[in-house]
């Protein structure tokens, strides 16, 4: 005598692994204009360039695992040497849960006053970016 009954449920598979599509639309990230259709490498850099500029969980329109964590790391208090060791980490952790994004590394630091530049290489399902991105204490 069985104490659990033999059920034969089917299950629905709610989450699937298939690779997003990188088409979309251009942003000027510098006016806020939304441009023409673009896809590939372009459309890559553009989501990398978006999600290290949105402070992640500041915004409850995008999902907990979008944006970075670069408010963490910068500030008064923080050393050369923290800011060498975390904005990688930082960096990486932002990008690398993307099932497009197979890389994140050969990090560049420099940092001047308030200003942190960091120039660091992705490598995606499209190819391979090398970016620069300036990160500023907010």
């Amino acid at each position: 005598m069985a104490l659990t009954p033999d059920l034969n449920i089917q299950v629905p598979e709610l989450f699937t692994s298939e690779i997003q599509p990188s088409k979309t639309y251009s942003l000027d990230p510098n006016t806020g204009e939304i441009g023409r259709s673009i896809d590939g490498l372009q459309a890559m850099k553009q989501f990398i360039i978006k999600a290290l500029r949105t402070i992640r969980f500041e915004n409850i329109i995008y999902p907990d695992s979008y944006g970075a964590e670069t408010d963490t790391v910068l500030g008064k208090d923080s050393s050369a040497g923290f800011i060498e060791s975390e904005l990688p980490r930082v960096i990486t952790e932002a990008l690398i849960y993307d099932e497009r994004i197979s890389d994140v590394g050969s990090f560049d630091i420099v940092q001047v006053g308030d200003s942190v530049t960091v120039t660091f290489t992705v490598t995606t399902i499209a190819g391979t970016l090398q970016l620069t991105e300036v990160i500023s204490d907010v």
